[in-house]
């Protein structure tokens, strides 16, 4: 039956030509959701770069604790090492977590 399969064919190219505008148009859509996306991303980076300059700028400045000052720490009942009348006494503050 020649005309019968002709008709199949025609029937599967017509549903293989829906198939591949169905496909091509999700693409389209997926590329342009990407697009957004990697725009967006972007736009953030900018602003971090941004604050992470500014924030290097202002790094210079001494800002906390003076590091010329004497500070005292009261150190009575610590473990310590070395004679307590020495001139000197480091304190050393930790967190073990």
């Amino acid at each position: 039956m020649p005309g019968g399969t002709g008709k199949a064919t025609l029937a599967a190219l017509g549903l293989l030509l829906i198939v591949n505008v169905s496909l091509w148009t999700q693409s389209r859509g997926n590329q342009t959701a990407v697009t957004e996306r990697l725009t967006r991303i972007e736009t953030q980076m900018g602003q971090l770069s941004t604050k992470m300059d500014a924030v290097a700028r202002g790094a210079g400045a001494p800002k906390g604790l003076d590091p010329n000052k004497v500070y005292t720490v009261k150190t009575d009942g610590a473990p310590a090492k070395g004679p307590a009348s020495a001139p000197v006494t480091i304190a050393e503050f930790s967190d073990f977590q």
